[in-house]
């Protein structure tokens, strides 16, 4: 998902026709300096709302979760040397599988020398207009725009129609959790 698309529906939703045209590319060629100038500055706001959603469903809703296999010499493996800033470690093991020990400190992870693959979740990091989510299927384009609509009601004061948003951005999420994670239903029996 490109995050200007995502851009452009919440605009389209918050009523901004014309701003979600100019995110699309599809704005008007006689477009005055103001315009331009307005068009611009809510699009920034509008981008700071997006990384402020993508945040949040990372960390409080939908981990972001990457695996790395990396060599450590010395048993401290320190943060930096992962891809991504690690948020939480879920787990830690050597090349065959097998569950290896470790303890977590502020600065590095602590475990045996040698070859680790470690799995951790991540925030991700802040996204400009061109880029794409981190999110490709779990989390549609539509559930990003109840919560940038959300947002910017609420940088703007609108607070009612802010709670319109959250409970359609709430109710999309859930949907999300609730179809990640397979369900297993017991049969029944009969009496």
């Amino acid at each position: 998902m490109l995050v200007k698309d995502i851009l452009s529906q919440a605009a389209f939703l918050l009523g901004k026709e014309e701003l979600s045209r100019y995110l699309q590319g599809q704005a008007e060629e006689t477009l005055t300096e103001e315009q331009e100038k307005s068009f611009q500055s809510e699009s920034e706001s509008l981008l700071r709302c997006y990384n402020i959603v993508e945040n949040e469903i990372a960390l409080d809703y939908l981990p972001l979760t990457a695996e790395e296999t990396i060599v450590c010499s010395t048993g401290a493996l320190p943060y930096t040397s992962f891809m991504r800033p690690p948020v939480s470690v879920l787990s830690v093991t050597d090349e065959y599988g097998n569950k290896l020990p470790f303890t977590v400190f502020p600065e590095y992870l602590r475990l045996r020398a040698g070859t680790a693959v470690v799995v951790y979740s991540y925030s991700p990091e802040s996204k400009r207009l061109s880029d794409y989510s981190d999110y490709s299927t779990r989390v549609g384009e539509r559930t990003f725009a109840y919560g940038v609509a959300c947002e910017y009601c609420l940088i703007a004061g609108l607070y009612e129609e802010a709670l319109v948003w959250d409970k359609k951005y709430k109710d999309a999420l859930l949907c999300a959790q609730s179809t990640s994670r397979p369900r297993v239903i017991r049969s029944r029996r009969w009496v």
